[in-house]
Parts: structure tokens; sequence; C-alpha cells
């Protein structure tokens, strides 16, 4: 039996910014699709309120069109009151357009695998557990991310804000009317500070941490479908894994929306490589990617979410397959045996890609790495989860000063900036001594670039370099934009240190 695995179909979690002049469009979206005015031909099911100050604005129930405008436009949904400070477009003076933020729109997106598994089934187990999953990261979300800046005494504070004013919008399908089980978390960028006034939220956590958070989601899933059906996953890639069993033929047929968007991306990657002569960056090829998805997305068709199913039956059966042969495939499964990280794994995952880190960069491997038993539901892994990150980030050393005052939930004090990062670990705090100490001893040793090597085809400033790097000199650091030839200038090195049979 093919295993399907992850292959990056969809972000774990992606944030984007909602601006207040677009308020009526993103309520027509949101809200209209999901046929809150004429239920009995919904598209989707009505969106529906959610966070501590949507309590405090006494929001419950169905999301109008109309609410969620005004609530997207600065005002209360309730009464029309205006929340804080009109919105306003600014313009620098260097004459640069700054949009108001009216909020942001968090999208939650179920992997492959489980998108099918309910749309072919229906099984309202399994949206029920995408619910519980989406309900995790969004209090994690509203615990630590739901924060302000407000200037005290002269200088800038982050505080803790009352809570967030969210929309919940579920839905069904991609653009492409393929099974997507996915929430639109839509949250108002009006919260109220300590002092009781309206502000803008800081928005930085969720954008910033939209990896970390997304993991959290996507292991509650696996818990919560693990304890209720006893499925098997696959490989956790990127955050994300697929459930075992599911054949990859289903997986392909139903992603059509990922082949658009890959087939684009090879072309523009392709377009790239032939400009500027060499590879995207890790930051230019993330790009490139946003870039095909925007550019190869069109208008959802509406279809309804039942005649959806209907064709997505068809085409299961002309494969060979249905609801009832998957749902067999792949629950109650034999557990396989489960490897617990150590502190030191986590350590290794997050020192892989920086000297410092955030609680949510521990979050997230912890995420990745520990395997929930089928003894865990999904509520109780996510304390579990929270709790474990806990214990972690207690082992490490703190970089903040000492600073006598108020903290935020996130226990630093609140003239501290959540993203900055404030986490290391002894032992990279003696890597770095030990590199100091190498650099301070080497300036004892007098520079000799090395006269042999090769500078066919190298500029005046990249022959320097790899003199230098070819030399005698213990640390040499080259620092060059992309393209500036550090790669050709490094091979020619290279080459050179290996004729002096010097070990590369």
């Amino acid at each position: 039996m093919p295993t399907g695995t992850s292959s990056g179909r969809c972000p774990v979690l992606r944030v984007r910014t909602i601006y207040a002049s677009g308020a009526g469009e993103a309520a027509r979206y949101y809200a209209g699709y999901a046929g809150y005015l004429d239920p009995e031909n919904s598209h989707e099911v009505p969106g529906l309120w959610a966070g501590r100050q949507a309590d405090g604005l006494r929001l419950s129930g169905p999301v109008s069109q109309q609410q969620l405008k005004d609530l997207l436009s600065g005002l209360d949904p309730t009464t029309g009151t205006r929340l804080g400070d009109p919105f306003r477009d600014k313009v620098t003076k260097h004459g640069k357009l700054i949009r108001a933020v009216a909020g942001y729109d968090a999208t939650f997106s179920a992997p492959k695998s489980v998108s099918l598994w309910w749309g072919l089934t229906g099984d309202e187990g399994v949206l029920d557990a995408h619910n519980l999953a989406v309900q995790a990261a969004l209090t994690h979300l509203e615990t630590y991310g739901c924060t302000t800046r407000v200037w005290h005494s002269g200088r800038r504070q982050f505080p803790d804000a009352a809570g967030f004013t969210m929309a919940l919008f579920q839905q069904s399908t991609s653009r492409e009317d393929d099974p997507q089980l996915h929430t639109h978390a839509v949250i108002s960028s009006k919260v109220i500070a300590p002092d009781g006034r309206w502000m803008a939220l800081d928005g930085h956590y969720a954008k910033k941490t939209q990896q970390a958070v997304g993991r959290l989601y996507q292991s509650v899933l696996r818990a919560e479908l693990t304890h209720r059906y006893g499925v098997v996953w696959g490989p956790v890639v990127k955050g994300q894994a697929e459930i075992d069993g599911v054949p990859d033929e289903l997986l392909e047929v139903f992603s059509k929306r990922a082949a658009q968007v890959e087939a684009l991306r090879e072309v523009l990657t392709e377009a790239f490589l032939e400009r500027e002569g060499r590879d995207p960056t890790r930051r230019e090829a993330a790009a490139i990617e946003r870039e095909a998805a925007v550019d190869s997305r069109r208008a959802k068709s509406g279809l309804p979410v039942a005649e959806a199913q209907t064709r997505w039956i068809d085409e299961a059966q002309a494969l060979g397959w249905d609801g009832d042969r998957l749902a067999r495939t792949i629950t109650g499964r034999p557990q396989p045996e489960r490897t617990q990280p150590t502190v030191d794994d986590i350590l290794d995952t997050v020192t892989a890609k920086s000297s410092t880190w955030r609680r949510a960069d521990l979050l997230a491997a912890i995420c990745d790495h520990t395997p929930p038993g089928p003894e865990w539901n999904g509520t109780d892994w996510a304390r579990a989860v929270e709790h474990a990150t806990d214990k972690v980030q207690d082992l490490h050393r703190d970089l903040d000063p000492d600073i006598v005052g108020p903290t935020r939930a996130d226990g630093r004090s609140v003239w501290m900036d959540p993203m900055v990062k404030h986490l290391t670990h002894d032992r990279v705090l003696a890597q770095e001594e030990r590199i100091l100490t190498y650099v301070l001893d080497a300036q004892d040793h007098p520079a000799s670039p090395s006269a042999t090597v090769d500078v066919t085809g190298l500029d005046p400033l990249q022959a320097d370099v790899a003199r230098a790097v070819a030399g005698s000199e213990r640390v040499v650091l080259v620092v060059g934009p992309a393209g500036a030839g550090k790669t050709t200038t490094l091979a020619a090195a290279g080459l050179d240190l290996h004729r002096q049979r010097r070990t590369v």
C-alpha cells in the first residue's frame, strides 16, 4: 500500500494582513461566502464569534456580513460606536503609503489526507478534531500574541491586551473545488490596553511565529485523530504529516490547486535563473512561491459543499476507492513504538538555525519531534506540549535584563519587545567562547595571502578574497551580497588549498 507523505501542499498556518480600506470586500468574502443571508443554499457553514474580547462586546453566535464589516472598519458591531482612533492610511515624507491595518486572517489548513478523509466520509469526528486543534492554536495565540504598544514615561511598553475579537469561518474546498478543510480566523486589530483604551494589536507575534502556531495546530490534530480513530502518521515534514495508508494516487488527484502553484513556481524559478544567473536564496524562493500562489489563484466557484462531495465521491470511485474503504484502511491501526525526544534533540533543532531563540521556537521543535500516543486526546495534548515547552525553557539561559515591574503572560517584562529573541544555552555560550578565543589567538600570527591562487576570471576584489582564504590566516570573514561571486571565489581558493595539500 502506498503511503501518503507530506509534500508541503498547504502551509501549516498562513497569516495575512487585512487592511481597513478593504473592509467591505473582506466581509463579503468571509461572511458572504458562508451564506449567512441564504443558509439553505450555503456554500459553507456560517462564521462564529470567538475570543475573550468578543464576549466583552456581547458578540456570540453567527457572524453577519454587516457585523464583520463594522468590526473591520473599527466599529463596535453591536452599537456602531467607534473603537478608539479611526483607521487612517498615512503617507510618509518619502511618499510611501502605509495602509491602516484592520486585522489579520490566520488560516489553519488540515493535511490533504485529513481533508480527503472528511470529504469522502462526512465524518463529523474528523471535523471536530480540526476545530479542536484550531481552538488550541488560537488559545496559544491569544495568550502569547495578544499584546499592544503604549508609551509610558517616554518609553515604549508591550503589555498584554484584554483579548481578541475573532470571527471564525470554516471552509471545506480549495479554489479548484477539491476537499481542503481549513478555518479562517479573522482577528480584529482593535484591542483593549490595560488602561482601558482601545489600541492597535501588535501583530508581530502572529506574523513571525505562524510556523510555530501552525505546528501546534498540526500536533494537536494528530493527537486527537490518533486518540479517536487509531490512525498512524507518516513523517513530519515542515510541521505537517499525512495519514499513513492514504494512497498517493488519491492525494494527487485531489491536489489540483497544488499542482497549479507548483507548475507556475517552476516557470518563475527558471525565469529567475535566466535573469540572475544563480539559484534564488531561501527568502527569494519563498517570495517566488508566494507569487506563484497569488498569480495562479482564481475566484472560488461557489459550488455548494454537497455538490462538491458528490463530485469527490465520483472521482475517488474512478480510482477504486470510497469513504468506507478509506476509513477501514486508515483507522484502528496497530500503533508503532514512539521515541520521545530528549532536551538535547530540541536544542539541536533550535541551534541549527540561530544562537538565540524564543519560546515559540522551542514549541515548534517539540511539536515536530514529539509524537502523541493514542492515550492523549487533543485537549490534554495541547496542555502537555505547552507544559513541556515551559519546562525546556527553564533549562535555558534568559538574556533579558532583570527589570522589576509588571510582566506579560510570557513571563517577560512589559518593557521588553516580545519578538526579541532572549533564550540561549550554556552549550552555545561555550561555543562562542571557543570561537572568540580562536579568533584572538589568530591575531598573534601575521597574515600571509597565498601567491599561487589561479585568479583567472576573478575581479580584483574577488582575487584578494581568494588569496586571503587560501593563505595562512586562521580566520577570514567574507561578506558579500547575493550574486557577488562568493561561490566562484571560494571555489578558486579551495582548488589552491587542495594543491597545497591542506584539508578543506
